[in-house]
């Protein structure tokens, strides 16, 4: 599993949410999105870590029940 930097995976996340939050029939995946990206910036203050996103994706989404 590949790691990518945080501050990448929070600027893509991002770019997506803005898409998504303009149609109505995404709004729920471009919340999701905007979730998950204020977790990376809780857990990693240093957004010049690498992560492995699918890993931390799965993490997120135990804490999010």
């Amino acid at each position: 599993m590949d790691k990518v930097r945080v501050s990448i995976v929070i600027q893509s996340m991002l770019n997506d949410a803005m898409v998504e939050v303009h149609h109505q029939e995404l709004m729920d995946e471009g919340q999701e999105r905007l979730r998950f990206v204020k977790y990376l910036i809780h857990h990693y203050s240093n957004t010049n870590q690498d992560i492995m996103v699918d890993f931390v994706y799965e993490q997120f989404k135990l804490g999010d029940k």
